[in-house]
């Protein structure tokens, strides 16, 4: 039969056992959260997989029930593990003489909870840490192990038609020189027409004083305001799926391929992923216009309108007008029939709005900048004479993916179009422009003259920024359907000749953790603070177990165990002498716990007393 020494003798070997697993399993807690937290540094987001974001979406309050169980969980192993540590330490602290506010602070650290007395405010304030690192415990698990809405970048790099290369103004110019050969540049601007004078109207940042916002729609892609020149660099914002029936500068709509690549680094299991939304940023090249408009300097330039009347019937007549422009003795000319009244005149309630490129973009064309003149008359008389000079030019600019929306911000140097290679693109663009400019005029009325009558409030300087406004949309739409349509002949990859470069972010919006939220430091130093509480705590009553003999049944915390020690101590007698009601003042008795031993000499209990 065992003897009462091998009792005792199991009894703290399982009481040592126990020590060690305390060390060990907050450790092991403490390694999981700083391995955690490097995982996270380390990857910058790590992301859940597609599976699981959908169960979050669909289940959402399944997501914060889960991870307050596992939050609950490791915050109670925690503070069993910290709580037997320290009432083990404090088991041993308090084997000498002490005051009874001192015992009382020792049982608030072991539960934990706090007291406060401004006599003993270095203690005081050790319970209130101590009480509130352990309630903040389950908050910091639960806000380290929540996953949240995170964006994660993946880096994109690709390429598409350079508009500025040798080789595609090259190509450009001779194409040009077809179709002034066959007749059929006309043709060309008609498939579009209708979309080109949108692009215009759509760019028009100011409308009647009012900021407007408005989104314009090309082969199947929305774009905030204007294109900017920029086709689409990435596949989800291609637009058009079909097979385009024609190319180049005839082309109107259809399949543009997209030359690009995401480089996922470590990840690459992971280039599958969706999330729950994807945006873009990236950096290409755009194409847009310095537009000034204001009224014609008759020193150095020359707009004419002249009509001639052919009698209709007995109330109306027909007006053939002839706009000439001579700006700085570049020539052009345009011809227009409108309606006029019995007397021949333009009346009043009809609208005539002639506009020209100059120079004439149809004959030699040598500068990389032109003019749009235009003049109002009848119902658009509030237009004077106007000359728009426009400064084409490509640009590096910034585009975002967003909402199946494409936005455009300029960021780069422009580069402007005064070098040779370039004249053909800057000619094209003014084909465009002479083209609409005519365009826009019907026999009774002209659409961007009722476009100024509508929002222009006869202001001439708010007119002036419309229009100013209305052409760079045109323009950038011009060489967005240019790129667009010479982009539809590479289903490969773009020759180096006629490429440049394009580079951005995919950023995936997926529940996960990402690396800047600050408040993980602050949740790591919280539980490092009480691994190593709990760790030098448990080493401390090891030492001391190795080195003295202590009672470990007897647990000082226990209110049933603390009253039978006070009791068997006579305490009762000396807490009467002080002759105080005042809790405070019996704080202040000294005492200590002493061994009871019975009949035999074994240690059988321990009671406090009196010093």
């Amino acid at each position: 039969m065992p003897s009462a020494d091998d009792h005792k003798q199991q009894r703290s070997k399982t009481h040592t056992h126990l020590l060690l697993l305390t060390i060990f399993g907050q450790t092991v807690i403490m390694g999981f959260a700083w391995g955690f937290t490097g995982g996270i540094l380390f990857e910058k987001v790590i992301a859940l997989p597609d599976y699981i974001v959908h169960l979050i979406v669909e289940h959402p309050t399944v997501l914060t029930l889960v991870v307050t169980l596992i939050s609950t969980a490791l915050s109670m192993i925690t503070s069993v593990f910290f709580t037997f540590a320290v009432k083990e330490a404090l088991r041993h602290h308090l084997s000498g003489p002490m005051t009874l506010f001192k015992l009382r602070t020792a049982i608030a650290l072991s539960r934990p909870s706090w007291v406060l007395r401004r006599k003993y405010l270095g203690l005081s304030a050790l319970t209130l840490a101590v009480f509130a690192m352990i309630e903040f415990l389950n908050s910091s698990w639960s806000t380290l192990l929540l996953p949240t809405l995170v964006q994660w970048p993946v880096t994109l790099t690709g390429t598409e038609l350079n508009l500025g290369s040798v080789a595609f103004t090259n190509q450009l110019n001779d194409d040009l020189i077809v179709l002034a050969a066959e007749n059929t540049q006309s043709a060309t601007f008609q498939t579009l027409d209708v979309l080109t004078l949108l692009s215009g109207i759509s760019a028009v940042d100011v409308e009647a004083g009012v900021q407007t916002s408005s989104i314009f729609n090309f082969n199947g892609v929305s774009y905030n305001r204007s294109t900017g020149g920029v086709l689409p660099a990435v596949a989800e914002y291609a637009g058009s799926t079909n097979t385009p029936s024609t190319v180049g500068l005839y082309f109107s709509g259809g399949l543009v391929p997209v030359h690009y690549s995401l480089d996922w680094g470590r990840n690459v299991a992971e280039s599958g992923t969706q999330g729950v939304g994807k945006n873009y940023t990236v950096t290409q090249q755009g194409f847009t216009a310095n537009v000034t408009c204001q009224g014609i300097d008759r020193s150095v330039d020359s707009f004419s309108v002249t009509p001639n009347v052919t009698q209709g019937s007995s109330t109306s007549t027909f007006l053939t007008w002839v706009a000439a422009v001579n700006c700085s003795g570049n020539l052009n000319s345009a011809t227009y029939i409108t309606l006029g009244n019995a007397t021949g005149q333009l009346d009043s309630t009809l609208g005539f709005l002639p506009a020209l490129a100059c120079p004439d973009p149809a004959t030699s064309f040598s500068s990389s900048k032109f003019d749009i003149f235009m003049a109002g008359l009848g119902k658009y008389s509030f237009l004077p004479t106007t000359v728009c000079e426009v400064v084409p030019y490509m640009t590096t600019v910034n585009v975002t993916y967003n909402g199946a929306i494409i936005t455009v911000d300029p960021v780069g140097t422009p580069s402007d179009l005064t070098s040779s290679p370039s004249l053909p693109l800057a000619q094209y663009i003014a084909s465009v422009i002479d083209y609409q400019a005519g365009a826009n005029q019907a026999p009774t009325k002209n659409t961007i003259g009722d476009f100024l009558t509508a929002y222009g409030n006869n202001d001439t300087t708010l007119i002036y920024s419309d229009l100013e406004d209305y052409w760079r949309g045109i323009i950038e739409f011009s060489s967005t359907q240019l790129r667009s349509g010479y982009s539809a002949n590479y289903s490969g990859e773009i020759p180096s000749d006629l490429s440049v470069s394009t580079q951005g972010t995919m950023y995936i919006t997926t529940y996960g953790w990402a690396s800047n939220h600050r408040t993980f430091f602050l949740l790591i130093v919280v539980i490092t603070m009480i691994w190593g509480t709990t760790v030098l705590a448990a080493a401390y009553s090891l030492i001391k177990e190795r080195y003295s003999d202590t009672d470990t049944s007897f647990d000082f915390s226990d209110p049933v165990q603390l009253i039978v020690a006070a009791s068997a101590g006579g305490l009762e007698g000396p807490l009467r002498e002080l002759e105080s009601d005042r809790l405070e003042d019996c704080e202040d008795l000294t005492v200590r716990f002493i061994d009871v031993y019975d009949k035999e000499g074994k240690r059988v209990s321990r009671k406090l007393v009196s010093v």
